[in-house]
């Protein structure tokens, strides 16, 4: 499942989601986080959830800034030693970036890696543009372009991208979802089957995407950024439409009750 807009939003617990979460531990269900937001550590992520009585383990989150850092490895540290990359995000992709060996550098970095950043200015935008310019390989942690909060929506990860891009002229290699690779590590994770999985969202062009590019089903939450409007205009369709995490705790309880 997804955090933002599906578990909180903003400062706000989303009615229902400590429910879920609890009937899931008591009914032994594997779950995972999977969030694009790549500005904290899951081990951030965990402590705030858990402070809103949402008990969810560092473990049991992945987020873009983890999957990001995966691929890095994978793909660039494995062919260069003393890999370099100037990181536009929160200090929870700086740490990440920094702790899997790779060298900060703002001025003739290998690598541009961006997600969202609260804090972004012209002047990063500047620095970014001008290395993907010199050559730097560009990545961008995930499209979001937009983030719910308790203000409103506000500018996502994706915002700050096409403004990079708009600049240097060059598209962004896309980490997070509905890119597959984070929904593989979460799987992997949690030894899940596809047959037996179902992606929770809130957003049609992510979350949705990414369980249906995984190849799992899908079911959307009304509680953070798509509403029923965008659920019925959008050619992506969900298996399931919920209100909020209670709507989908009820439905889910009554349903197993059944079964049984």
């Amino acid at each position: 499942m997804d955090i933002d807009g599906v578990l909180y939003r903003g400062n706000h617990t989303i009615n229902g989601a400590r429910e879920f979460i609890d009937y899931l531990i008591q009914e032994e269900i594997k779950f995972i986080c999977v969030t694009n937001n790549s500005a904290k550590t899951p081990a951030d992520y965990s402590k705030r959830l858990k402070s809103m009585g949402i008990k969810i383990g560092e473990n049991e989150i992945i987020n873009s800034g983890v999957a990001t850092v995966e691929f890095l490895k994978e793909t660039f540290l494995k062919e260069k030693d003393n890999l370099s990359a100037y990181v536009v995000g929160g200090e929870g992709l700086v740490s990440l970036i920094e702790n899997s060996g790779i060298r900060l550098d703002d001025k003739n970095p290998d690598l541009v890696v961006v997600g969202w950043d609260t804090n972004f200015t012209y002047e990063k935008m500047k620095k970014s543009s001008l290395a993907i310019q010199r050559g730097a390989i560009y990545i961008g942690t995930n499209p979001d372009l937009t983030y719910p909060s308790h203000e409103g929506i506000l500018p996502g990860c994706g915002a700050i991208l096409a403004s990079i891009t708009a600049a240097s002229g060059v598209e962004p290699i896309i980490i997070g979802k509905p890119k597959t690779l984070i929904m593989e590590m979460a799987a992997k994770r949690i030894s899940a089957k596809k047959e037996k999985s179902l992606m929770i969202g809130d957003r049609i062009d992510t979350d949705i995407l990414a369980g249906r590019n995984f190849g799992i089903q899908t079911a959307i939450v009304l509680s953070g950024v798509a509403d029923k409007s965008e659920v019925s205009k959008s050619h992506i369709k969900p298996d399931y439409v919920f209100e909020d995490m209670m709507d989908l705790y009820l439905n889910l309880k009554k349903s197993r009750k059944v079964q049984k």
